[in-house]
């Protein structure tokens, strides 16, 4: 048996590719007549909606129902009523009250200020009051001052609530400061009364 070259193997290795190629790309010979096409199935045509509406429900006998109990309308969460008529001296929209260091309860001559103020904050039912509480403490806990500030504007939305505010137009602030920190301008221990539109 002959046994091939190197360079006839290289030459079968070139040429098989082409003959390969040759191979796919030859189209036999065509049928004489096509196969008939399948038949078709028919479109159903879907029925035509029924666009009637149902007929509308009668109303309801109601009369079997029971009537409703009547009940009282809950008191007022204030005294006094919410409005009057118009002070007549105007008092200024912002007003101070001096504590002493350490006191929670009104100082005297409250009720004098705070008549003036209910009376405008009746005849003009928009407007706010807004208690900032200031306190200084002797301690070096600035919560002790805050607990002091906060008492008194409590102390202070209580009396007016009793003159007939009503308690949703009194804002309250509460600020305090501990011994040692830096004086401020004004006095320590005051609550501003601020009417805000």
């Amino acid at each position: 048996m002959r046994i091939p070259t190197f360079s006839t193997l290289l030459l079968l290795l070139a040429l098989a590719p082409l003959s390969g190629a040759m191979a796919q790309n030859s189209i036999g010979p065509l049928p004489a007549n096509p196969p008939p096409a399948a038949a078709r199935a028919p479109i159903t045509v879907p029925a035509t909606p029924d666009l009637t509406l149902p007929p509308t429900p009668g109303v309801p006998d109601q009369g079997d129902i029971p009537a409703a109990p009547v009940s009282e309308l809950p008191p007022s969460r204030f005294p006094g009523s919410a409005t009057g008529p118009e002070p007549a001296r105007m008092p200024a929209e912002r007003s101070t009250l001096l504590y002493p260091p350490g006191a929670e309860i009104l100082p005297s001559g409250t009720d004098a200020v705070l008549a003036d103020i209910v009376a405008r904050l009746k005849a003009h039912p928009a407007e706010r009051l807004e208690l900032r509480a200031y306190a200084s403490s002797q301690t070096t806990r600035p919560t002790d001052a805050r607990r002091i500030a906060l008492l008194r504007a409590r102390a202070l939305r209580d009396r007016l609530v009793q003159l007939g505010l009503d308690p949703l137009r009194l804002l309250v602030f509460a600020e305090g400061s501990a011994a040692g920190t830096t004086a401020p301008a004004t006095a320590p221990d005051r609550v501003d009364l601020v009417i805000r539109p």
